[in-house]
């Protein structure tokens, strides 16, 4: 059997090779997953004090909600004394860290190493995944990348929502190409409740809902109509209870309908000013934008009707500057794919998104070489991608995370973090390459054909 062959042969019949043999090596990978994670932050986190920014949000809402004082917006109560509902991110990330504070998990160092241990089982996922795509070896390929890539296990130890949101995306494609393999609803279900998860962490996380399941369920010919159907509802009905509580909670406390967050019309109105569509900040944002003078800010106290206004605000700005959109746009996606200004993103990520860990300022060495790792990966990850494709293996769902991050960046600001679902292609398509080179490079040993004997004429008497 030749090589190209044999591989088709795994990515048909995964499952071939011995489970244990596969999880005997996976065990070594995903303790230097976890090492590596908890190196991070013991090493570099752990002078990190929490004082602004998403982590300083979503750590001390979740002592609020514990508490039993509710979603309260954690900067006016911490830092001003005043008691005002907030609903700036989705519920998903503070609900997390909620359990962890009743489970006495209450700091934020406590937190972090959670996060550690989730960002492991993401190893673990993507490993499976890498299993299913192309066999055994691409399983342990992709969980050693997933283990040692830097844009995988900073966001670990950052408190942020990448850590979930990769889980919920590593799982999301795992049902993906199981469902895709052997129809079924308990498939469906799971990567509706990944989904469901991602976009609970990330709000546009919800448009994964269109792209992913519909396509995939409507696309099995060989199924039944009438079961399809069935399975599009029950994909449907789990993000539609697990939202309602939060929708109807909302409903009692603001103005406006809020049916995931408050905070887009900050996102929108801090990547659309005239220091983030010309300058040194050109496609990323800048929170001088919510300020005078480049806004007259919002005075009420409502955030769903300040949301409302920022939104007004930027879409004001837009259409007083759509000549300059298109090179905005540009500029956007290049920067969240490290193809514009990449020298200017390794500070930009260090000191204003603090991905380099430790103080602000206090070295660039981990964002330097989490952009050479992902030059090096990339490349791979589109081979691989195209070996998929060659080999017929559906790639539609590895495609998904890279065009929502194309389309999320060009509408608000190119950063790395909103690249973090995109990574698991990277390094799953990588992983296949890495094999396929592999192969090439070092072809695997066939044991030499013996001939049969040939019978013997017999001999009569």
């Amino acid at each position: 059997m030749t090589t190209a062959v044999a591989a088709e042969s795994e990515t048909r019949q995964p499952r071939a090779l011995p489970d244990k043999r596969f999880l005997a090596w996976l065990t070594p990978i995903l303790v230097v997953a976890l090492a590596v994670r908890v190196g991070f932050v013991l090493i570099r986190q752990s002078s990190v004090q929490l004082v602004t920014g998403d982590a300083y949000w979503y750590h001390f809402q979740a002592k609020l909600v514990a508490q039993g004082r509710g979603f309260l917006n954690p900067f006016d109560f911490y830092k001003e004394g005043i008691v005002s509902q907030g609903a700036d991110h989705p519920p998903g990330f503070v609900v997390v860290l909620t359990i962890l504070d009743w489970l006495g998990i209450d700091s934020p160092q406590g937190q972090r190493l959670v996060m550690c241990l989730l960002g492991t089982v993401s190893v673990a996922v993507i490993a499976f995944l890498g299993r299913r795509l192309g066999g055994v070896r691409v399983g342990l390929i992709a969980a050693a990348i997933a283990a040692l890539y830097p844009n995988m296990w900073i966001n670990d130890g950052m408190l942020m929502v990448e850590t979930v949101f990769i889980l919920a995306t590593a799982v999301a494609l795992l049902g993906c190409y199981r469902y895709v393999s052997r129809p079924n609803r308990v498939d469906v279900a799971v990567i509706s409740l990944a989904l469901t998860v991602a976009a609970m962490t990330r709000p546009e996380a919800i448009l994964l809902f269109l792209l992913l399941p519909v396509p995939i369920v409507l696309g099995r010919r060989e199924v039944a109509w009438k079961e399809r159907v069935l399975q599009l509802v029950l994909a449907s009905c789990i993000p539609i209870l697990a939202f309602a509580p939060w929708v109807l909670y909302n409903q009692s406390r603001f103005e406006d309908p809020v049916f995931i967050s408050t905070g887009a019309g900050q996102t929108l109105a801090a990547g659309n000013c005239d220091l983030t569509f010309s300058g040194v900040h050109l496609g990323f944002y800048d929170t001088k934008c919510l300020l005078a003078p480049q806004i007259q800010e919002p005075t009420t106290t409502d955030r769903s009707l300040r949301d409302s206004e920022y939104r007004e605000i930027a879409r004001s700005y837009i259409g007083a500057h759509s000549s300059e959109l298109p090179k905005v746009m540009a500029a956007r996606v290049g920067r969240v794919w490290h193809l514009f200004r990449v020298d200017q993103s390794v500070g930009l990520d260090g000191f204003i998104e603090g991905r380099a860990g430790g103080a602000p300022g206090s070295g660039f060495f981990l964002v330097r070489e989490a952009l050479w790792a992902y030059f090096v990966l990339v490349p791979l990850a589109i081979y691989g991608l195209v070996a998929l494709r060659r080999r017929r293996t559906l790639v539609y769902p590895l495609l998904m995370q890279p065009a929502l991050v194309t389309l999320v960046a060009a509408m608000t600001f190119g950063i790395t973090r909103y690249r973090a679902g995109a990574e698991v292609t990277i390094v799953v398509c990588a992983a296949v390459a890495i094999e396929i080179i592999a192969n090439k490079l070092f072809p695997p040993r066939t044991p030499e054909v013996q001939p049969l004997p040939t019978a013997q004429p017999e001999v009569t008497t």
